[in-house]
């Protein structure tokens, strides 16, 4: 069977099936079994659990008699790939099988999932020969997940997983698991190729979710998004650490300069960035309206987790300086996690330079979570130069205590346009915690 790209670019937005029946009415017309799988296999997907038996051994006897010459057509084998509603949907092939293949592949199924299996035995050896060949050909209108599936390495290991957004055939948003910054011919090349690709030029969302352990510099990651330039669509990145396994380890970002970051997002609204090590320096951008920050610090030996060792004088540096003289006219939302100290020793006159900014002159939702000296947190809130101005004041996990709630009842005045104060009971008598509820839209 041969597919025109418009076929394949129709075929990729087919939600109702209807290119998918017009074109097993033109294969049925002309002998070609592959017509009835279509039917099938649709009528299959229509009914769900309750497709009638019937249908389930029609697909089989299909697949048993046409699946083999079918995939054989593709360079594929049986195994390689899986049929759905009458075309090549997933396919998992092994890096060095899949060169050759790719092209011809793409130009003739509207593949959805593509999986290259990498090991020790060689196909690694091929993998940039085959990135070449992705990035020649391009990706498939139709392609939803591209992954480097590393699992039969020696070592437990997780995989380089790029997932699209489309709409119709465009790519709206990117998420990239990526286990390695720095490792070549890995997950940064999906992230260029797909960046790269026409239909991304209008991309609104970038996510990357870091899999490694311990410190990743991002520098590898900010140079290849300098390489492919700015994208003045794009309105939320963010970068998180993502744990398959479901164990937490220490982990955090070094990021060389956020202003780099920033200028190649000129419309960008929302950044969100995981524990991080930010210098101080000159921050601005016309359009950011939120941003959501962890850990700040800047250590000459990365974090330690204060949970296990005992508290200590650490040396940092940046801090939140950088929101000192930060210039984000737009900034509606900011939150802050302290993280209780498990990664650096916070102190209250890391506050000031939040307190002090003059350049946030839209800020109304201030959430600072997890904060080990809520009630000097409290203190300082009541002298914030924007407090006036805060709708939301979200202080979720902060350790208060009645001295800290005396602070927010005696300068209640302060925040005359606040609709909701999150906060909860624990360290406070039942009297103030009474009295707090009725002074305050308390949201616990």
């Amino acid at each position: 069977m041969t597919l025109s790209p418009d076929d394949l670019a129709a075929l990729a937005s087919d939600e109702t099936d209807t290119v998918r029946l017009r074109l097993a009415r033109t294969l049925l017309r002309q002998g070609d079994p592959r017509g009835t799988l279509i039917e099938v296999q649709c009528a299959l997907a229509r009914a769900g659990k309750q497709a009638p038996a019937r249908l389930r051994e029609e697909e089989a006897s299909l697949l048993a008699g046409h699946e083999a010459s079918w995939l054989a057509e593709l360079g594929l084998l049986p195994g390689d790939a899986r049929f759905s509603r009458g075309f090549v949907d997933h396919v998992t092939l092994d890096a060095r099988r899949a060169r050759g293949v790719y092209a011809r592949l793409v130009r003739r199924e509207p593949v959805r999932s593509l999986s290259l299996l990498v090991d020790f035995t060689g196909s690694e050896e091929e993998l940039p020969l085959l990135l070449e060949e992705l990035r020649q050909a391009g990706l498939p209108a139709s392609l939803e997940q591209l992954i480097i599936d590393r699992k039969n390495y020696w070592d437990v290991t997780h995989d380089d997983d790029l997932q699209l957004r489309r709409q119709g055939t465009r790519v709206l948003g990117l998420s990239l698991d990526l286990l390695d910054v720095a490792r070549p011919h890995a997950g940064l090349e999906l992230l260029d190729i797909a960046l790269r690709a026409p239909e991304a030029a209008l991309l609104q969302t970038l996510d990357v979710q870091l899999l490694a352990r311990g410190e990743s510099s991002l520098e590898p990651l900010l140079q290849a998004l300098e390489r492919v330039g700015p994208r003045p669509s794009l309105r939320d990145w963010r970068l998180s650490f993502s744990s398959p396994s479901g164990k937490e380890w220490i982990r955090w970002v070094q990021l060389g300069s956020l202003s780099r970051l920033l200028s190649l997002y000129p419309g960008l609204q929302t950044l969100v960035l995981p524990m991080a090590e930010l210098p101080a320096e000159h921050v601005a951008h016309p359009e950011l309206r939120e941003l959501s920050l962890h850990w700040l610090g800047l250590t000459p030996c990365g974090p330690s987790d204060l949970s296990q060792w005992k508290p200590a004088p650490v040396p940092k540096g940046g801090g939140l300086q950088l929101l000192r003289d930060a210039r984000l006219p737009l900034l509606q939302r900011l939150h802050i996690d302290f993280q209780y100290a498990w990664y650096i020793a916070w102190s209250p006159e890391d506050l000031a330079p939040l307190l002090d900014a003059e350049g946030l002159p839209a800020l109304c939702q201030l959430e600072l979570h997890n904060c080990g000296f809520g009630d000097v947190l409290c203190r300082e809130l009541v002298r914030m130069k924007h407090a006036s101005r805060l709708e939301v004041l979200d202080l979720t996990g902060a350790i208060l205590s009645d001295e800290g709630a005396l602070v927010l009842l005696r300068h209640r005045d302060r925040f005359p346009r606040l609709r909701r104060l999150v906060c909860g009971p624990w360290g406070l008598s039942d009297a103030l915690w009474t009295e707090l509820r009725g002074r305050y839209p308390v949201d616990s």
